[in-house]
């Protein structure tokens, strides 16, 4: 790393992702930086089968092999990643990385904020998000807030701008898609509640096959329950 740089990694998790590797890889690097950051772009495998990590080998990128699971797949590269600032997102370009890092970054870098979620209802694309599972979101969504009082717009949104350092903070056990939900309770529980805060993104439609189905609606909406006894 450059002296005086601070390091940015884009964590992007991966499950059978061929068909979008080098556009996710294209639409970053394409980004205008600013100088006070140096970036890395790094991909957390769960176990594709599809060619992507073939795929990936051809550009220079990072890559971390991890057993299957979204949450086992994020907790496996937090461990292994050494950076400042950490923007996740799927690599199905449905996220706005461009919007992360050109405004919700300096947000975190100038205002002093730890940990940003985001809200991918504000400018929901058409066929970014089928009926139901929009649905199934706005239900998760209220009994996310009414178990742990919170507010948020989106609890099931996958990308988090946030200081790496903030991680030391949280107890993050879920191996699952709840990681999701798990790490907004806690960052909106334990971080200072003017470090932390949800801003609006626009969402895409998805490149490729969602990974999505309804188990996943269901384990995580008993998984909130599973947290606050916990807690």
């Amino acid at each position: 790393m450059k002296k005086g740089k601070q390091k940015v990694i884009f964590l992007l998790p991966c499950l059978n992702e061929v068909e979008s590797i080098e556009s996710s890889i294209n639409f970053i690097n394409s980004i205008k930086f600013d100088t006070r950051f140096v970036y890395e772009i790094c991909f957390v495998d769960g176990g594709s089968t599809d060619g992507t990590l073939e795929e990936l080998r051809k550009f220079d990128v990072k890559i971390l092999e991890s057993s299957k699971g979204y949450g086992r797949q994020y907790q496996y590269a937090f461990s292994k990643l050494d950076c400042d600032y950490i923007i996740t997102g799927d690599c199905d370009n449905s996220y706005p990385f461009d919007t992360a890092y050109k405004y919700f970054l300096n947000y975190i870098v100038d205002k002093d904020f730890e940990f940003i979620s985001t809200n991918r209802f504000y400018d929901l694309h058409k066929g970014a998000m089928p009926k139901l599972r929009f649905i199934g979101n706005k239900i998760l969504t209220f009994y996310f807030n009414l178990i742990f009082g919170l507010r948020l717009s989106d609890s099931q949104s996958g990308m988090w701008i946030f200081k790496k350092s903030c991680l030391n903070k949280f107890n993050l056990n879920d191996n699952d898609m709840a990681f999701s939900e798990e790490i907004k309770i806690e960052a909106f529980k334990k971080l200072r509640k003017n470090r932390v805060i949800e801003l609006p993104i626009s969402y895409f439609k998805r490149c490729g096959d969602s990974k999505l189905n309804f188990s996943h609606s269901y384990n995580n909406f008993f998984y909130l329950f599973i947290k606050k006894i916990k807690k």
